[in-house]
């Protein structure tokens, strides 16, 4: 068997970048088959999952998604992106935080389960969430196992602490029609892309006064992507497309952000600086590494585990391992908008790493810290009886 280091280095040197996972799901089913599952198989979606059954009844499933983000400009990396060398007692390259680094240490942890007195455990590792989080798993967990776990474990970076929930997401795409003209006569028709800019001003001048939540924080928005056409230097562009992401609190919905930005465009109807403006949550048709097609709406809600019960349990098993932890909540989004956010399942998240490091050049994980992980992992299978008793 292939030690812990061997097996978060090898899954680094695998390119798995979004809709390209093919070698590193088959390397990981390979993997979960080394060390000890009941079954182990690969879903039409290009989901790999593992079992290992248990006599005590009800289930935990341990989560974790296999692409990356690019490496970006080699330049600014001290090693290889791909290369994971270990420095320090630290492994660098890309998807070493996030979240290979905690796929090691889930597989790792598998060869200290004990044979009985353990719930039913699942591994699932899924394609594709860094462009939309939580919809391979519920194909998962939904189409695949048919399955409603009592706990999900998310291995996204906390640096070993104990989270509990993150603010939502939502891609707004938001289209500006205006009327084309000469750009030496901008008064003979509408410009979609000055109207575009003060949309964005005026998303920068609330965004103080946008909801507040006292454990998820504020909500934001940002502005991410512009397009405009006809793209011609001399005329003035009559149709302005740009991206919003949006991060939300619990307070908010689908409908309550729609009407929020709405507000705002009329304003800019009304003083005539464009036609109209279209505002939705984007839709996309993704096709995964397997050729199975997937139709996503990128709306992803935010969650918030209150079990205090739970989470007192679950912190007591990871202050076993690391006594400072503490418990708090991520930045960013992860496949919990599902599994929590959606099908309403108990779920915490506990991975090595910090996830400041996420999607940055020079992205490590400290190697004490992944067996600190796989040692938690298998503490909260081995302590599962206590989670789950009320």
């Amino acid at each position: 068997m292939r030690d812990l280091i061997e097996i978060a280095r090898e899954l680094i040197r695998t390119p798995s970048l979004s809709g390209e996972e093919r070698e590193i799901t088959y390397l990981i089913r390979d993997l979960l088959g080394e060390y000890g599952v009941d079954k182990v198989f690969i879903d039409e979606y290009g989901n790999v999952i593992g079992v290992r059954k248990g006599d005590l009844g009800g289930s935990i499933v341990f989560e974790g998604h296999m692409d990356h983000v690019p490496p970006g400009d080699p330049s600014n990396w001290k090693y290889d992106p791909y290369g994971a060398v270990v420095v320090d007692n630290k492994v660098y390259g890309r998807g070493a935080v996030d979240m290979k680094g905690a796929i090691a240490s889930m597989i790792y942890s598998i060869k200290d389960l004990r044979d009985k007195d353990i719930p039913s455990t699942y591994y699932v590792f899924v394609p594709y969430e860094e462009i939309s989080e939580g919809t391979l798993f519920g194909k998962a967990l939904e189409e695949t196992l048919g399955i409603k776990p009592d706990l999900v474990v998310l291995g996204e970076a906390t640096n070993l602490n104990l989270h509990r929930g993150h603010r939502g997401r939502a891609v707004i795409e938001t289209v500006f029609h205006g009327v084309s003209a000469h750009a030496s006569m901008p008064d003979q028709g509408l410009n979609a892309l000055k109207a575009l800019s003060k949309f964005i001003d005026l998303l920068t001048r609330y965004s103080d006064k946008l909801p507040y939540h006292s454990i998820l924080g504020r909500s934001s928005v940002e502005p991410t992507v512009v397009d405009c056409s006809p793209r011609s230097p001399p005329m003035i562009p009559d149709l302005c497309r740009l991206m919003i992401d949006y991060r939300m609190v619990v307070s908010e919905t689908r409908d309550s952000i729609v009407a929020y930005l709405e507000t705002i465009a009329k304003t800019l109807v009304n003083e005539g600086l464009v036609i109209d403006i279209e505002i939705s949550i984007a839709v996309e048709e993704a096709v995964m590494w397997t050729g199975k097609h997937v139709s996503i709406e990128h709306y992803y809600p935010p969650w918030i585990n209150e079990d205090h019960d739970l989470l007192e349990k679950i912190l007591g098993i990871i202050r076993e391992h690391r006594p400072c932890a503490t418990l708090g909540v991520w930045r960013f989004s992860t496949d919990g908008v599902y599994s929590a956010g959606k099908a309403g399942v108990p779920t915490i998240g506990v991975g090595p790493g910090m996830e400041e490091l996420a999607h940055k050049p020079n992205e490590y994980v400290v190697l004490g810290d992944l067996e600190i992980a796989s040692r938690i992992y298998t503490g909260i299978v081995h302590g599962f009886r206590e989670i789950i008793t009320r």
